[in-house]
């Protein structure tokens, strides 16, 4: 099982906020049983080499293994959403997931961007797991030289969980793993108090 490692050297990643969520949910599983395989041999791209940034991200606040990850302020509003980076045993960024507060005339309570390595099986989809609460699979929107990416609306349940929950994991098939699931663990500490800071457009 990959162990979750904090750094406060972080990476450049496109900081997606224009980009079209997903709040389709796709099909819902009512069982989960997989086998584990080690992700110390996947990785994300961590360069942004070739790829145009309109808007240059920061790193307002880290809190636990969360981060409040702004961009300059817009018409008087400072845009943030809690950030994650997760890294495998050898300390390379294997996934990442951003989550940030929708308007409420939207379906969703949230939307999230995760962001997986490249050579992930996309036809496979990607699972979010949530403790205490079904897992739901979505797929993949596209990927660039960063990786992959599934972007995916978040209900008022499920942000909840995440704010008083320990844990939550994201399930995938890597062309790495062969037949068995990559398993990513996502540390929830922190996020309470990260996501009570992101601003409500």
């Amino acid at each position: 099982m990959p162990k979750y490692h904090h750094s406060h050297i972080l990476k450049k990643y496109f900081f997606a906020w224009n980009l079209i969520l997903a709040y389709t949910f796709l099909s819902v599983l009512s069982t989960l049983t997989v086998s584990a395989e080690e992700a110390d041999n996947l990785s994300i791209d961590d360069a942004m080499a070739g790829e145009p940034q309109k808007i240059q991200p920061y790193i307002k606040e880290t809190i636990k293994n969360w981060n409040l990850k702004c961009i300059a302020p817009q018409n008087s509003i400072e845009r943030c959403e809690a950030n994650q980076i997760i890294f495998n045993d050898k300390k390379q960024p294997v996934a990442e997931i951003s989550i940030f507060k929708l308007s409420d005339n939207q379906v969703a309570e949230a939307a999230a961007t995760i962001i997986v390595p490249l050579e992930t099986i996309l036809s496979e989809g990607l699972i979010l797991a949530i403790q205490d609460l079904e897992p739901k699979k979505y797929q993949f929107k596209f990927c660039n030289s960063l990786g992959c990416y599934s972007q995916i609306g978040l209900t008022k349940e499920e942000v909840e969980a995440l704010k008083n929950k320990e844990r939550a994991s994201i399930y995938l098939k890597h062309i790495s793993s062969g037949d068995q699931q990559v398993i990513i663990p996502i540390s929830l500490v922190g996020f309470m108090k990260t996501f009570s800071k992101v601003i409500k457009p």
